[in-house]
């Protein structure tokens, strides 16, 4: 075991040789360039030289430029290379936090896969959360650094501003960087160790698809189908799949497809089959009538059940 002053110096000289043919921002372990990682932990390091890994334990903080990793244990997983040892992979146990600036994400367990540029963070829920959306899963939550995107499985929720909110069996988020200066402004903090203005900022949601058991909620609306993709630029949603649209007082409509403006509340239900043609079939609605008293219903609101027919367009077509 060595006096925890020298273990961020074990760990910079494994890192001086980790790849440099990655390029990414917002969580950015991977980033290529000459910043070292350096690892501190209370309790000590442990290197294992057979084995070519490296322990560090009791309250492990790893840094890289603005990015940090902190958990009960951190794991790094080195090989022999041309220049040098590397670090390939990065294993989080307990705790796991990484941070970036105006990013984070927790979990229980993480694997950070430095040549693909992914980390895998599991837990109970696994969370990311950016400067306005929030994203979390039960099974696990997957971020892909050059693709930015990530996969969210198991009871996946995402939610943004606080408002509008999707959830699937599965989820995939697909980000772009958001501006310095707009995070700036959001009062977003960097992550410890790095410096405001360094790497992308937080990232921000462009698109979100859900598969299965899909939901969305915003208002007093919910939109339930088997499948779902939001454009968070228009804050369009479309909904496909035995969809139904319930309204609080359980008003609520069955069909085909539907497509809605969350921005504006407008939702709009079509009867439509496979493949986006016509099924002739009629898009069925419910409306419960507001009562006065026990004595019966409110004068001048629909009863029973209702039935609307409508043009079929194809999925993905309408108002943008």
């Amino acid at each position: 075991m060595k006096p925890p002053a020298l273990i961020p110096l074990v760990f910079a000289a494994l890192a001086a040789a980790l790849p440099s043919a990655v390029l990414a921002q917002g969580f950015e372990m991977s980033k290529s360039g000459d910043q070292q990682i350096q690892v501190y932990a209370d309790n000590g390091i442990e290197w294992h030289s057979e084995e070519l890994r490296v322990i560090a334990r009791g309250k492990a903080h790893a840094v890289r430029g603005n990015m940090t990793v902190d958990a009960d244990v951190l794991t790094a997983h080195y090989r022999k290379g041309p220049k040098g040892d590397e670090i390939w992979r990065l294993d989080a146990d307990g705790n796991v936090v990484i941070r970036s600036p105006g990013d984070t994400a927790t979990g229980h367990k993480a694997i950070y896969d430095l040549d693909k540029s992914i980390f895998v963070l599991k837990g109970t829920p696994a969370k990311l959360v950016t400067a306005t959306d929030t994203f979390q899963a039960s099974d696990s939550l997957e971020y892909w650094e050059l693709k930015k995107m990530a996969v969210l499985r198991g009871d996946a929720i995402a939610t943004q501003d606080g408002s509008k909110t999707l959830k699937g069996d599965v989820l995939t988020a697909h980000f772009k960087d958001k501006d310095k200066s707009a995070t700036s402004k959001a009062g977003a903090r960097p992550a410890q160790g790095g410096q405001p203005g360094e790497g992308g900022g937080s990232l921000e949601l462009q698109r979100a698809d859900a598969y299965g058991h899909v939901m969305i909620l915003s208002g007093n609306e919910t939109v339930t189908g088997d499948r779902g993709d939001y454009n968070a630029e228009t804050g369009i949603a479309t909904v496909s799949g035995s969809v139904k649209i319930s309204r609080e007082g359980g008003n609520q409509l069955e069909g085909g497809w539907a497509h809605v403006n969350l921005n504006t509340g407008v939702s709009k239900l079509f009867p439509v089959a496979a493949g986006g043609t016509d099924s002739g079939q009629r898009v069925q609605g419910v409306f419960i009538p507001q009562k006065k008293d026990k004595g019966g219903p409110q004068d001048g609101q629909p009863q029973g059940r209702a039935g609307f027919t409508g043009n079929a367009p194809t999925p993905g077509s309408g108002e943008r």
